[in-house]
């Protein structure tokens, strides 16, 4: 163990690289220790145990408890770990077991997780699962932050990003044309049945103060996003989103805006899991506090609705029955979903976006993790 300097004034403070465990029945012993320098990755690095903390079963416990309460805060604020040592494993919430994903893909991920950090400014971080027949989509992660916040040259910093991850250069002039409207800023990763998508959202929040100012009573419908989507092994494949929120809409409302998203269908059950969601977060949330968006993409017949309900503080393991539903519908085995699912079930569920996609296909996407960057503000519906 290595020695650190401690801000709170301990005279000591180790940095460990290993922790081992030791059980007799007086006394558990963690003995830490470090890996030795000068190997390479492939090579196995030997292990040099050097310090121990001798505890009683009892102390040992309560250890056990606050190590487990820190760790669901930690992932809750930052994301979920894995056993993977790069910044990707803070972003990817899945296994590589059982996974189309490549080493490839893994690198543009984590490439696009490091370039944000670089910014120097706190983000946010939110992972989804996407459903369709017989496909879990698992890997994708959106990582944002207030462009304002950023220290110094921001404008450069966002551009050299987009620059970074290929994105086609007509989006980099709409993007830059657009920047300076934008309070928040969100980049993000998805893995595909087929390919992998880089993201960029230029998200308005100002507007929200605008409409109400206008017409607190009623407020209108305003661009919330812009989204910037593009293959992130082929940039000449890219599509443009537009994302209109709608202020006003009712809860009723918006259940009617989802059933005419899946009138064509003969089966209504994703509609009847996004109104269970709703029906849940009504128990938590007053009917002002649902943030209902839609977006259309340019040039294709996709279709989507999103419903930002973060204020009801949910979990998802609130949400276990319907997601189960959810897989049944969609033919995802339990055993896929629960793999999945018992990884991240303790996380706070965010919004539930569906519709249709770009092949004609229905889908459900569930976010969850930090809190979402857009409130919702308060005004009179009458």
């Amino acid at each position: 163990m290595m020695p650190q300097k401690d801000p709170i004034g301990l005279k000591r403070s180790l940095h460990a690289d290993i922790v081992n465990v030791a059980v007799t029945r007086e006394e558990i012993r963690l003995i830490f220790g470090n890996k030795s320098s000068g190997y390479s990755a492939k090579e196995v690095s030997p292990v040099q145990f050097n310090d121990q903390v001798i505890l009683s079963p009892f102390s040992a416990k309560r250890v056990a408890a606050l190590l487990d309460r820190s760790i669901r805060e930690y992932e809750a604020e930052y994301g979920f770990l894995t056993e993977e040592s790069t910044g990707a494993a803070v972003a990817r919430l899945a296994s590589s077991e059982g996974s189309h994903s490549t080493a490839t893909s893994e690198e543009k991920a984590n490439h696009l997780f490091q370039l944000v950090q670089s910014l120097d400014v706190h983000c946010g971080l939110e992972n989804s699962f996407k459903v369709l027949n017989h496909i879990l989509l698992k890997n994708r992660f959106l990582i944002g932050f207030e462009k304002d916040k950023i220290p110094m040259n921001r404008r450069e910093k966002i551009v050299n990003i987009c620059k970074s991850i290929d994105m086609p250069g007509d989006f980099v002039g709409m993007f830059c044309d657009k920047l300076s409207e934008a309070n928040i800023v969100l980049f993000g990763y998805e893995e595909g049945e087929k390919d992998s998508v880089y993201k960029a959202y230029l998200e308005f929040g100002g507007g929200f103060e605008k409409v109400i100012r206008e017409n607190p009573k009623n407020p209108s419908p305003f661009l919330i996003h812009l989204g910037f989507k593009w293959d992130a092994y082929d940039n000449s494949r890219h599509a443009l989103a537009r994302y209109t929120v709608y202020p006003s809409f009712s809860v009723e409302t918006i259940l009617e805006r989802l059933f005419g998203f899946y009138d064509a269908h003969r089966n209504r059950t994703p509609f009847e899991i996004a109104k269970g969601i709703m029906e849940l977060a009504s128990q938590r949330i007053g009917p002002d506090e649902f943030l209902y968006l839609e977006a259309a993409e340019e040039n294709n017949p996709r279709r989507s609705f999103d419903i930002n309900m973060y204020r009801a503080n949910l979990k998802l393991q609130e949400l276990h029955p319907l997601l189960l539903k959810m897989c049944r519908y969609y033919s995802i085995s339990p055993e896929e979903f629960h793999n999945f699912y018992d990884r991240v079930k303790s996380f706070i569920f965010g919004h539930l976006s569906g519709g249709i996609d770009r092949e004609g296909r229905d889908f459900l996407t569930v976010y969850f993790g930090v809190r979402g960057s857009t409130r919702q503000p308060t005004f009179s519906r009458h």
